[in-house]
C-alpha cells in the first residue's frame, strides 16, 4: 500500500515538473484546497494553478498564455483555425474573453461587442465567428458555419446572422441593360439574455447584394435594418420568437 501511494506521488509530481517551466520551485508557492486544485485538466488542454492569479493554459506541455493580471479559467480552439479563445477573470472580478492568435492564421481580428459577445473575423480565409459568456462558460455561436456576423445587442436581447447562400442574378436595369450582381441570402439568429440557447428565424428571408448587413435593436421587441440601397426595414420580432419575450 505504502509502494502504491509513493507511485502516485512521484507520477504526479512527474506531471507538474513537465507542464511548468519554472518546475518545483512554482508548486510551492500555492495551497491547494476545493477552488484550488492545482492542475486543470481540460483535455487537451491544462490549467495551472486554478483559480490563481497569473496562471497559464498549456498545449503539448506549451505555455499558450498567462498574463500577470488575470485568471484564466478555461479555453476553445477556433474551428478550421489554429487558434484560440479563452475565458478569464480580471482582478476585479470581471469575466472577458481573450484570442491566443497563432501567426500562421493570417490577418484575424478578435473585439468585445458588448461585455457578453465577442467577434473573430479572419480577412484571410473569410472565416467569422461570434463567442458568447454565459454562466463563465465559453459559448461559440454557429460554431460549424463560417460567416456568423452583425452582432446587434439591447439590455435584453442579441440578435446577429450568417449568409445562408449567395447567386448571381441578371435583371435589367433603368437603362434597359442587362447587369449581374451577386445576391445574399440572410438568415437572423435571436437571443434572449436570460437564456443560453438561440432561436432562428426562419420566417424573415433577407437580401441583398452586399454581404454585410447593418442591424440595430430599437427596443425590446423591434429590429430595424439597413439594405446597401439606403432602404430600412423595421421587424417586430415578437411575430417571429413570440417565446423569446
Amino acid at each position: 500500500m505504502f509502494k502504491l501511494k509513493t507511485n502516485i506521488i512521484t507520477v504526479c509530481f512527474g506531471l507538474v515538473w513537465i507542464l511548468l517551466p519554472q518546475g518545483v520551485s512554482a508548486v510551492e508557492k500555492y495551497s491547494r484546497d476545493a477552488e484550488h486544485r492545482g492542475i486543470v485538466d481540460l483535455g487537451p488542454y491544462q490549467i495551472f494553478p486554478e483559480n490563481r492569479m497569473g496562471n497559464g493554459i498549456y498545449l503539448d506541455k506549451k505555455l499558450l498564455e498567462s498574463k500577470p493580471q488575470r485568471v484564466i479559467l478555461n479555453i476553445v480552439s477556433i474551428k478550421k483555425t489554429k487558434s484560440y479563445i479563452y475565458l478569464f477573470r480580471s482582478q476585479n472580478g470581471v469575466l472577458g474573453l481573450d484570442i491566443v492568435k497563432i501567426d500562421t492564421d493570417g490577418d484575424a481580428r478578435f473585439w468585445k461587442i458588448d461585455p457578453e459577445f465577442y467577434q473573430y473575423t479572419n480577412r484571410t480565409s473569410g472565416i467569422q465567428r461570434i463567442f458568447r459568456i454565459f454562466e463563465e462558460k465559453i459559448i461559440p455561436l454557429l460554431a460549424h458555419l463560417r460567416t456568423g456576423s452583425g452582432v446587434a445587442t439591447s439590455p435584453t436581447h442579441a440578435i446577429f446572422y450568417h449568409i445562408t447562400e449567395s447567386e448571381d442574378i441578371t435583371r435589367l436595369n433603368s437603362n434597359g441593360q442587362n447587369i449581374t450582381q451577386r445576391v445574399y441570402t440572410f438568415r437572423l439568429h435571436l437571443i434572449n439574455r436570460k437564456f443560453e440557447k438561440f432561436q432562428s428565424l426562419l420566417n424573415l428571408k433577407i437580401q441583398d447584394v452586399s454581404y454585410r448587413l447593418k442591424l440595430k435593436l430599437v427596443n425590446e421587441f423591434y429590429l430595424s435594418y439597413k439594405l446597401s440601397n439606403g432602404k430600412k426595414q423595421t421587424v417586430d420580432l415578437r411575430k417571429y420568437a413570440p417565446k423569446l419575450f
